[in-house]
């Protein structure tokens, strides 16, 4: 087997899809740094003998099919309404007073990275495949490598 040019051609061949990775993976680092990537999380008090407000009370005007996820994190007093758009409201969980309403971006950005975007084939038939090619660079580049430094 001539290692040197598998290696040439699996490392051309994984460049696009290695710096799609990287690059997200990059972004999904900074994301708490940026409030463009994922809007920061407001804390407030809350009254210990006040009661929540109920999932429907926070979902109000929203139908629940364009809800993703409802959050509620009591000890920051923070109840987040996250929609498939990627819209992010942020309310008091007991009153219901509306705190931020931002674009969240993270999702979008961890289906980019982990190739979910473009379903199996993009998760299974693209990222993962290129995982598998790293490690044959790898091991490629490990047996090419004392080659290289003897005939020099």
């Amino acid at each position: 087997m001539n290692w040197k040019k598998s290696h040439r051609v699996v490392a051309i061949a994984i460049t696009l899809p290695l710096i799609l990775i990287a690059l997200t993976g990059i972004v999904l680092q900074l994301r708490n740094q940026f409030e463009w990537i994922q809007p920061e999380t407001i804390s407030q008090k809350i009254d210990p003998l006040q009661p929540y407000i109920s999932f429907e009370a926070a979902t109000k005007g929203v139908p629940l099919e364009n809800v993703e996820q409802i959050i509620l994190r009591p000890a920051k007093g923070n109840l987040s309404v996250r929609l498939k758009d990627g819209l992010e409201i942020q309310m008091h969980p007991q009153t219901g007073a509306i705190l931020k309403k931002s674009m969240r971006r993270t999702n979008f950005l961890i289906e980019l990275h982990q190739g979910s975007w473009l379903g199996n084939i993009g998760q299974y038939g693209i990222h993962f495949i290129t995982g598998v090619l790293l490690c044959f660079l790898i091991f490629s580049g490990i047996m090419i490598y004392p080659f290289s430094r003897i005939r020099r």
